[in-house]
């Protein structure tokens, strides 16, 4: 059973830009913003260790941690503004406004700061209170941003935070973080900020014609409610959209450890069986970790025969367009890969070896054009429905655990809304280089057979890579 909590809400208040910073502006939605748009908003969690009280933080470093965040909207100025539609052309638009503003809580919770930052499984009820809600009244306009820092005093702190994907994505989501952080390190000093965002959208106007037919393909779509995917028209922001990744609070999330030296005894197990030409380099930390978590979830559902399970991931574009994009491009800009696989061969000996192939694959496919097929993306992805669908995010690139305000480096990293179905997310561990820790949230009978198998694996590679120095011997 989970302990109780209580939360106490010391102060809700609105961070703008200073004042006269930012000139109005609306931005249009490029396809990628418009395919983003159907997701659940992303809830991020940051926690930190601070053994000071609440009064300290509220009167030592709130005032800056205030002051920075204005600072940074300066900066990223679409996230003070809200989604709507344009009253001239009827397209979705980010609209800024001056005087446009952030939702910022401050909070106190009793919950125990040590058994949220660990590595357990927890039922993700626990985390609910310290997610900011991403809500509005006026159901015309939605807000992008919202944030909740919440004290745990003597122990830490959480910063919540709560975006709408179809404003970012989370390589620009963490270029915001970290020049926040950056900001408040430097007491308010903007000229830290050696890389700022680069805002304008119209290089990915040459889009237009794949977001006209991206919607044509939707109106063909038709599928009933499942608890993977739900149909929503949420102010019709996006006609017929889908939002995926509601939490689940009956979930539990946990998160898995693979060392460097794990990875590498995974990677020289696929490499020993697979064409000796290929190279270390194809089989990736990424595509090893993706194909061991989808293996082992394929085990947990008992799937098997052959029924054809899928697992899509997300490809930065910003070096792939035509002229390519800055890599400080501000917006959403990633590409869908899909791949798959029978149940029945990822739950044979090879499994490893045909998991990470068929990610492989989709990868080097992108290679003929990573908008290929864009307009089908949502009608391949809800083809999947019924099969098991595991669906990866965030990535190790983005380190956040550097994410530091000037406390110390983040000491728990959580994706909240990935307990909406079978999403995993990924970031580097924070205790080795080179090492990666993946987020899973399952129901808890599936959450402790996924933790078995996990470890299970992982101790036999152990075991046979002892075998072979004995063997030497």
């Amino acid at each position: 059973m989970a302990p109780t909590h209580t939360m106490q809400v010391l102060e809700q208040i609105r961070v703008s830009p200073p004042p006269g910073s930012v000139k109005d502006n609306s931005i249009l939605l490029t396809f990628f913003d418009v395919f983003m748009a159907q997701i659940h908003p992303v809830q991020l969690l940051f926690f930190y260790q601070y053994p000071h009280s609440t009064t300290h933080f509220l009167h030592t470093h709130f005032p800056n941690l205030k002051h920075s965040l204005s600072l940074s909207l300066q900066l990223f100025y679409p996230l003070a503004g809200h989604l709507t539609r344009s009253p001239e052309t009827g397209d979705h638009v980010i609209r800024y406004i001056n005087g446009d503003s952030v939702a910022l809580t401050i909070a106190e919770s009793d919950a125990d700061f040590e058994r949220l930052t660990t590595n357990l499984a927890r039922p993700v009820k626990e985390f609910h209170h310290l997610v900011p809600p991403l809500s509005t009244s006026d159901t015309e306009k939605m807000p992008i941003l919202a944030v909740q820092v919440t004290l745990f005093s003597n122990s830490g702190i959480c910063i919540g935070i709560s975006i709408h994907h179809g404003a970012t994505d989370g390589r620009s989501l963490t270029h915001f973080m970290k020049s926040w952080a950056s900001i408040c390190r430097a007491e308010g000093d903007l000229s830290v900020i050696t890389s700022p965002p680069f805002v304008d959208r119209t290089m990915v106007a040459s889009l237009d014609q794949i977001k006209r037919k991206f919607f044509i393909e939707m109106e063909k779509v038709n599928v009933n409610n499942s608890d993977v995917v739900k149909k929503t028209k949420d102010a019709d922001m996006v006609k017929d959209t889908f939002v995926l990744g509601r939490a689940d609070l009956e979930r539990h999330k946990a998160t898995f450890v693979l060392g460097r030296a794990d990875l590498e005894r995974l990677r020289q197990w696929v490499l020993a069986r697979v064409d000796p030409s290929w190279k270390p380099s194809h089989y990736s930390s990424f595509v090893i970790t993706c194909a061991y978590v989808w293996i082992c979830l394929v085990k947990v559902r008992k799937i098997d025969g052959d029924k054809r399970v899928n697992i899509t991931f997300p490809m930065d574009c910003r070096a792939c367009l035509d002229p390519p994009l800055p890599s400080t491009y501000f917006g959403n800009c990633i590409a869908t890969c899909f791949a798959e696989e029978k149940a029945s061969d990822l739950g044979g000996e090879n499994a490893l070896v045909l998991a990470s192939e068929a990610i492989r694959r989709a990868i080097r496919g992108m290679e003929d054009g990573v908008l290929k097929g864009a307009e089908l993306w949502n009608q391949k992805f809800l083809s999947f429905l019924g099969e098991l669908v595991l669906i990866v995010g965030s990535s190790p690139r983005f380190r956040m655990y550097d994410i530091d305000f000037g406390w110390g480096r983040v000491k728990k990293v959580e994706i909240i809304s990935i307990a909406g179905s079978d999403l995993l997310s990924l970031a580097e561990s924070r205790d080795e280089e080179g090492g990666v820790e993946v987020g899973l949230a399952l129901h808890e009978h599936e959450i402790l057979h996924f933790s078995s198998l996990f470890e299970e694996g992982l101790k036999m590679g152990k075991l046979l890579e002892k075998y072979k120095v004995y063997a030497k011997l």
